[in-house]
């Protein structure tokens, strides 16, 4: 139907043509066989008004005697018409089409010949013979449509019939679908909607026939209401008052096709009555021609089923209507409407009233948004639509019919959610009251509810989560956080959380309960998909911020207030000015609060309270909020009962209409002007009553509604009746008869709600409806611009309500999912439960719901089956011991044990495993594990330990840091060889100890498993990677597991897991070593374990290298490191051998105790413990530790804190003293030297004890500079400076030649430096006496000794000397070195020794006998040194003798 289409015939010939077959046709057909064509020509022609009169008569008078029939000739005269015409353009269109629509409509009419003209009609309209152009297509196109809907013709069979028709329809469709279906009038497109709709609801048409108008209808209506979106919105600044009735259309008879518009001999009705009678039909046309006109007077219409002829002849006397538009849409919903209402269910069948919510759902998903544009429509939907969808849901027990009527409830929710908010919240509520059986289980027909309704609702309301995923936010959004709403998004994610659950099955069916849990799961990924993408720090900065939110939280309160309230006002109005609801106790704010706050009030309560005598000025400035302006008098009453309701008193009535009717007069604004025109234009300014006649106007709508609606009211009050009622009440004259009738209608058509609460009746449903859209029925609320709603907001402000939903709900969604857990036999549920309690926990720590993620973890600890035998089946088969199966092919091992097998044989618990490890590792926004649950993961760990399952090496770095080597396993408790692995049975070459049987394949297979789950669970990692996870509660909890009492139960890893858990401690206090409190209950108690008896040696080791760490941590531990040296490392001898102390831990353990002396708290301990000093000369001896500890303390003692004091001297000269000894290795090589030397043997000059030499070399020039002052700080004693001067003759006589000629050489040096006289030492005698003659008597006891006593003496020559020159040696000095010259003087160097001593003497005398005495040269030196020596001198040394008293003589 292309305007651009051409054809190649030309259109006159096509019409000519079908004029022909038409004719053809309808001569064959036995009723026109009489009729010849002459006579056709004839009748009714003018061909003959020009001829012969006599003539024309004869012919004339010759087919009167015929059958004439008009319709054969139409299409003759026609043709006729056509015959010399080039085209169409000057041809009326519809006088063109006449003969057809003329045919289609007439009953007498075979089908066939109908069908023919239906056949002519679409090539008609498919050639474009009827165009945009065509004169007067407006009018044929109407008329060809109208035609459609009136078809008649002669029954026959009912497939050929229906055939017939089918084309009507498919026609119907064709029209209404192309350019030409705008033309179609608001009255012809509803009888289009009425013909097509009574077929397809006919049961006794054929099926095809009902399904192509089904489909038809469904076509046409979403065709109509996508014209919808281009209709000019209606005016929304004027006041919408919702007076009209509904449902007051009607579905017609199907007459289409039937002789004489009736079907009663064709075709019996035994279906419920889906019909009416053709008077209504009638005013539906009449209605919608007068608003397609916008005429304001009523007028009849032809009637539909008429005659075309008649219909031709009043169409041509009336105004064209407008194309349809807004009216027959609303007419058409009316019709819809009245199919689906109950008190019409006994007219339609079920299978009526599904279809009718079909359309009304098709009708919403095309154009459901456009609605609140136009108040009439959508007040439809808002009320008896949505009521009745209501009223099905709850008492439908038709499953096709609920499903239908939840669907379209749907669609409204998903559409105009924002508009219907009050009728959803009812709707919701009913539904979980059905599916949670809080509501009667009886449908409104007294038939019990199937359980198959159950699931139907759930799963049609399903399809509100499953399109949007965040319709539980945008429902707390939009209810949750309202006062005047109810909780509906946490009731609903409550409801769904016990639905959920297996056991709802029983009362519902096995559907149900997964439907439910989808919802769950699909909140759950929701939040958390968003928790992902929020910046936490501004959430929580945030958090308690948002107003919708505080408005939540004072919802509770606000509930309460209302209640008290409700009760008593006197009360209840205090409480809230006190909770801030109402902003003060001024009639204004008091007033204001109840006008726009009073959606939890009892409407009863406010009437009460108004018409109180003692609040006659809150009253005023109450009514005083109203805005009555351009209203009629009943419709400012309904606006005035939308806030309250009328109390039952007439004075307590009579004080509200007093202060209404004086408002009312106030906001109309009156233009006196205008007061006495005439009211034939029903103009409403015309009309201006004062405030008496308002008063009595008011009272008469007061009464009318209750007679009128009344049941106990058996007469109702006519309009004349009323209208003599008020008879000079009107400014003491009448009201216009106009005005009146409209107030009469209005009450009549739609009463003034003031329902009662009929709570258990049988009017509660409608009086819970009314009660609840009240407020809607004047003025809807029908916003363009919504306050901020979900839409609207950002991800970052959505989390806040997603956070107050979890903190609602989130606990019994949790428990929902483990329950389901638990009975869950299906691998994959158990992944999804398990998968979304992880999810659940994640955001339990981005929320700082501490409690529920403890709770979340411990319970899925529970379910691993790892930390004790609570959960394990009680018909588990025995326990089996820890299996070893070592494989000696590949050198591999397999461990089987009961709890390994137990874990491999349960997905869950693996599951469990997997997914708790992993919320502990991912805990990243440090939540606080509690006592019971750390319990948990120590047991669980222990247990994994014990049974080889977890590695005990967590912390190598520690490990190697104390070079403490791998942690010790616990031992298997039978170990099997295998020669090669098989999936077959095991042939092993050892068996269990107490003769059991070997691991079954099973078992194999199971620990197999089990290993792999602990192995990608990352266990050790999870707990510890996770530095949040480190507290002072885990250590704690650790250091408690560890069992101190050795039993035949845990002799296995007694010592193993002691070790494990300690150096857990230790590593983990490492991470908090600010918390000292902690460092010493760790410290005391692996102390205390060290005590232990029956421990081993290694054992032992380990655990003190644990404290001397510890030790250096903690700090202020004095008496335990004491203890450490004095009562561990130097009395268990047999533990802390040398060969310990030569591995690489003991070295460790020696630089750690080093390394303390550098801390200030132990510094003076530890350098003045004797124990520690005797430990490093113990350590020195061991050439791995000589070098460490000389570096010691050659560092120590040229740092500015000094170790060396009074206290030590003593033990770190001795230290000096064994480090220096140990030279004397290299004496070996010195005489093996000498004796290939002397051989004559060539060899390498190098000692290879050289480093040892010159490690000694350094260790007695240290021992040297102790005397200087910048070693010895300290003042040494006499014994010291006796034992120094000791320890470098000790090196003297060491067999090493290099040491011993180095020691000398120190010796003198010393001796030298030595400040003399002292405080302590007075004079050099005591030096040599004290020092140097226990030298020589050492010399004289060896028979063999490398030292010569010469070099000695030497020593003592250069002293005395370098002590003469001071001045401070006596007589007895050179007297007691003479004497110590004499034990010696055979051998022949002491001789010239001292000869040279005395010669020397000598030259020193004389070089102070020539200076004065003030040349600081002693007199008493001088004569001490005149002593007679001979006495000293023996016998036999005569030379020696002379020598001596000539150089007495001399002095």
């Amino acid at each position: 139907m292309n305007s651009d289409c051409v054809v190649a015939v030309d259109p006159v010939t096509i019409v000519i043509k079908e004029c022909i077959n038409l004719s053809t046709a309808m001569r064959k057909y036995s009723k026109f066989r009489a009729q010849s064509g002459v006579a056709a020509l004839l009748s009714s022609s003018e061909i003959f008004t020009n001829q012969d009169d006599s003539l024309a008569v004869t012919f004339n008078n010759l087919s009167s005697n015929k059958h004439n029939d008009p319709l054969l000739s139409g299409f003759v005269q026609l043709r006729l018409m056509l015959n010399n015409l080039q085209n169409l353009e000057e041809i009326d269109s519809l006088t063109l089409l006449q003969p057809f629509l003329l045919t289609i409509s007439t009953s007498s009419i075979s089908g066939y010949i109908t069908s023919l003209a239906l056949d002519s009609l679409q090539k008609f309209l498919t050639m474009n013979v009827i165009n945009d152009t065509s004169k007067n297509h407006v009018g044929a196109i109407r008329e060809a449509v109208n035609a459609l809907t009136h078809c008649r013709f002669d029954r026959s069979e009912q497939l050929s019939d229906d055939a017939v028709l089918l084309k009507v329809v498919i026609l119907l469709q064709k029209v209404t679908h192309s350019r030409y279906g705008e033309l179609i009038s608001d009255s012809i497109m509803y009888d289009v909607l009425q013909t097509i709709l009574s077929l397809a609801c006919n049961k006794k048409r054929s099926e095809v026939l009902r399904r192509a108008a089904e489909n038809t209808l469904i076509s046409i209506t979403a065709n109509l209401f996508y014209k919808l979106k281009h209709l000019e919105p209606t005016d929304l600044s004027q006041k919408y008052i919702n007076d009209e009735g509904y449902a007051t259309s009607v579905l017609k008879e199907d007459l289409i096709g039937t002789e004489n518009g009736s079907q009663e001999e064709a075709y019996a009705q035994d279906e419920p009555t889906t019909i009416s009678g053709g008077d209504e039909e009638t005013t539906d046309a009449s209605q919608l021609l007068l608003e397609s006109q916008e005429k304001s007077q009523k007028e009849n219409t032809h009637a539909m089923g008429s005659p075309r002829s008649e219909s031709k002849e009043s169409k041509s006397s009336e105004i064209l209507e407008d194309n349809h538009g807004l009216p027959v849409i609303r007419h058409y919903m009316n019709l819809l409407l009245s199919l689906i209402v109950p008190e019409n269910q006994a007219k339609h069948t079920n299978s009526v009233r599904i279809f009718g919510l079909q359309l009304i759902n098709t009708a919403i998903e095309v154009s459901g948004n456009i609605f609140p544009q136009h108040p009439r429509l959508f007040s439809l939907v808002s009320d008896p639509i949505f009521k009745h969808v209501l009223f099905i849901i709850q008492n439908g027990s038709k499953l096709s019919l609920v499903q239908a009527a939840l669907q379209l409830f749907t669609t409204l929710v998903i559409i105009l959610g924002d508009h219907l908010k009050v009728q959803i919240e009812l709707t919701l509520n009913r539904i979980f009251d059905i599916l949670l059986n809080n509501a009667n289980d009886m449908t409104s027909e007294g038939r019990p509810r199937p359980a198959a309704v159950k699931e139907l609702l759930i799963e049609q309301i399903s399809l509100l989560w499953t399109r949007s995923p965040s319709f539980f936010t945008s429902t707390f959004i939009e209810f949750d956080c309202n006062l005047d709403r109810a909780d509906v998004s946490i009731n609903f994610l409550s409801g769904l959380a016990k639905l959920a659950l297996p056991e709802s099955a029983l009362t519902s069916t096995e559907s149900v309960p997964p439907i439910c849990l989808e919802g769950l799961i699909s909140l759950i990924d929701d939040i958390y998909s968003r928790v992902q993408i929020v910046d936490r720090e501004k959430f929580l900065r945030e958090k308690g911020n948002v107003n919708r939110l505080k408005q939540k939280e004072r919802k509770t309160e606000f509930i309460k207030c209302a209640k008290i309230f409700n009760e008593k006002p006197k009360k209840g109005v205090p409480l809230l000015i006190e909770k801030k609801f109402i902003k003060s106790d001024s009639e204004e704010d008091i007033a204001e609060f109840l006008f726009e706050n009073n959606g939890r009030l009892n409407k009863r309560t406010i009437g009460l309270l108004l018409c109180d005598p003692t609040h006659t000025s809150l009253l005023k400035k109450f009514i005083d909020l109203f805005d009555f302006k351009d209203l009629r008098v009943d419709e400012a009453i309904r606006i005035l009962l939308t806030k309250f309701r009328l109390p039952g008193e007439s004075q307590q009535i009579e004080r509200i209409i007093e202060e209404f009717s004086a408002r009312y007069v106030e906001s109309q604004n009156y233009e006196p002007s205008k007061a006495n025109n005439s009211n034939d234009d029903e103009d409403l300014s015309t009309i201006q009553p004062d405030a008496d006649s308002v008063f009595i106007l008011s009272y008469s709508v007061i009464m009318l509604n209750t007679d009128l609606h009344n049941p106990q009211v058996k007469e109702h009050m006519s309009f004349d009746d009323y209208c003599s009622n008020l008879k000079g009440c009107y400014n003491q004259q009448n009201f216009p008869h106009w005005y009146l009738d409209r107030i009469y209608c209005s009450i009549r058509d739609k009463e003034i709600v003031m329902p009662e609460e009929h709570h258990g009746n049988d009017r509660w449903f409608e009086d819970a409806w009314n009660n609840l859209i009240s407020s809607t029925m004047v003025m809807p609320e029908i916003q363009t611009h919504h306050e901020r709603n979900y839409d609207n907001l950002s991800p970052q402000e959505i989390s806040q309500f997603d956070g107050a939903i979890f903190q609602n709900v989130g606990r019994s969604i949790v428990d929902t999912f483990f329950k389901i857990f638990e009975v869950a036999s299906d691998d994959h549920i158990s992944s999804r439960m398990l998968s979304s309690v992880d999810k659940c926990a994640f955001i339990a720590s981005f929320l700082r719901m501490g409690d529920l993620f403890n709770e979340i973890l411990y319970k899925i600890a529970v379910m691993t089956e790892l930390s004790d035998g609570a959960n394990r089946d009680p018909n588990e088969s025995d326990e089996i011991p820890l299996v070893e199966i070592t494989i000696e092919d590949s050198n591999s091992k397999i461990l089987v044990s009961s709890d390994a097998c137990r874990l491999g044989r349960s997905f869950k618990a693996q599951l469990c495993v997997v997914i708790f490890f992993r919320v502990i590792r991912t805990n990243k926004f440090f939540t606080r594990l509690t006592p019971e649950l750390w319990n948990k993961i120590v047991k669980i760990l222990l247990l994994l330990f014990e049974d080889l399952m977890v590695s005990p090496d967590i912390f190598p770095d520690l490990q190697q840091r104390l070079k403490l080597g791998n942690l010790p396993r616990p031992a298997p408790e039978v170990t099997l060889k295998k020669a090669r692995e098989s999936r077959g049975i095991l042939s092993a070459f050892a068996s269990y100890l107490k003769g059991d049987e070997e691991p079954t394949e099973d078992e194999i297979d199971a620990s197999a498993k089990a290993f792999d789950c602990i192995k990608s669970s990352n266990i050790p990692s999870s707990i510890f990677g996770n530095e949040q996870n480190i507290t002072e509660e885990l250590i704690r909890m650790l250091l408690q597991a560890i069992k101190v009492k050795k039993t035949p139960e845990n002799s296995r890893y007694f010592e193993p897991e002691m070790l494990f858990i300690v150096e857990l401690c230790v590593a983990l206090f490492l991470f908090c070593k600010d918390k000292k409190t902690l460092g010493n209950h760790v410290l005391y108690k692996v102390n205390e374990i060290s005590k232990v008896s029956g421990l081993s040696k290694r054992c032992i080791r380990r655990l003190l290298a644990y404290n001397l760490l510890l030790i250096s941590v903690v700090d202020e531990q004095q008496n335990m490191l004491h203890n450490l040296i004095n009562n561990e490392f130097l009395k268990k001898n047999e533990i802390f051998t040398q060969k310990y102390f030569a591995s690489e831990h003991g070295c460790e353990v020696l630089r750690r105790l080093l390394a303390l002396t550098d801390i200030d708290n132990y510094r003076n301990t530890i350098l003045q413990d004797e124990g520690f000093w005797k430990l490093l000369r113990l350590l020195a001896s061991m050439k791995e530790h000589t070098a460490m500890i000389y570096e010691y303390l050659e560092r120590s003692l040229h740092t500015t804190n000094n170790i060396l004091v009074n206290e030590n001297f003593m033990w770190i000269l001795g230290l000096l003293d064994e480090i220096s000894s140990l030279g004397a290795v290299g004496s070996q090589w010195e005489h093996e030297y000498q004796r290939l030397l002397k051989a004559g043997h060539k060899t390498d000059e190098n000692n290879p004890h050289q480093s040892m030499i010159d490690l000694s070399l350094r260790s007695i020039k240290l021992t040297s500079q102790m005397v200087e002052k910048k070693l010895a700080s300290i003042h040494l004693s006499k014994n010291e400076t006796i034992a120094l001067i000791q320890a470098l003759a000790h090196q003297c006589l060491n067999p090493c030649s290099q040491i011993r000629s180095f020691s000398l050489k120190c010796l003198e040096d010393v001796l030298i430096k030595l400040d003399l006289p002292s405080a302590e030492i007075s004079s050099l005698e005591e030096l040599i006496e004290g020092g140097l003659l226990p030298l020589l008597d050492t010399i004289n006891s060896r028979e063999e000794s490398s030292v010569p006593v010469s070099e000695i003496l030497a020593v003592i020559s250069k002293i005395y000397l370098y002590r003469l020159k001071q001045g401070i040696t006596t007589d007895e000095t050179f007297l007691k070195i003479l004497n110590i010259y004499n034990k010696y003087v055979e051998v022949p160097e002491v001789e010239k020794q001292l000869q040279h001593l005395i010669t020397d003497k000598k030259a020193v005398e004389k070089s102070h006998s020539s200076m004065t005495p003030g040349d600081g040269f002693s007199n008493v030196d001088s004569r001490q040194t005149s002593v007679d020596l001979s006495q000293y001198v023996g016998p036999e040394n005569g030379s020696l003798k002379e020598d001596s008293q000539q150089a007495s003589a001399d002095s």
